[in-house]
């Protein structure tokens, strides 16, 4: 009887985690659309880009974000956080390799749509863009910090 109690619970506890874990996914989707919204409007006020040019700019960016957010940085976080002492040659050698390839991979998406964005942007508009991008990612990374500073 006990062993039917603590499936049972255990049975349950696994379908609240997996619940938990739907309602997540479903609420990222509005949160990722709502920080590309807000990408888009910081981009189109730094560049200072008309309308017309902004109706052309954005499906251009929201495909290439889409790609960008396909790649797995979490590697790289791995890598930067893995403990030097405790890896093995083949595991050291595999966490290089993993972010050696994601490297690549955002190299040849930044290659591909540095093409398409200048049928729309001038270089000089392009090489603003790339700097307000890292501008949105550091603002993103402080607030990210500074609520985290209030659970701990």
């Amino acid at each position: 009887m006990k062993t039917i109690f603590k499936a049972f619970i255990l049975l349950m506890f696994s379908m609240i985690c997996l619940e938990a874990q739907s309602q997540n996914a479903k609420r990222l989707t509005p949160l990722r659309e709502r920080i590309l919204q807000a990408k888009l409007v910081e981009i189109r006020r730094s560049l200072n880009l008309d309308q017309a040019t902004m109706q052309h700019f954005r499906p251009i960016y929201i495909e290439y974000e889409k790609e960008i957010s396909g790649v797995n940085i979490n590697n790289q976080v791995r890598l930067m956080r893995a403990n030097y002492d405790s890896l093995t040659s083949e595991e050291a050698e595999r966490l290089v390799m993993v972010q050696l390839e994601n490297a690549k991979r955002l190299i040849d998406i930044r290659e591909k749509y540095y093409h398409k964005f200048k049928t729309v942007l001038t270089p000089r508009q392009i090489v603003r863009l790339y700097q307000t991008e890292a501008q949105i990612r550091q603002k993103v990374m402080q607030e990210l910090r500074r609520r985290s500073m209030g659970r701990f």
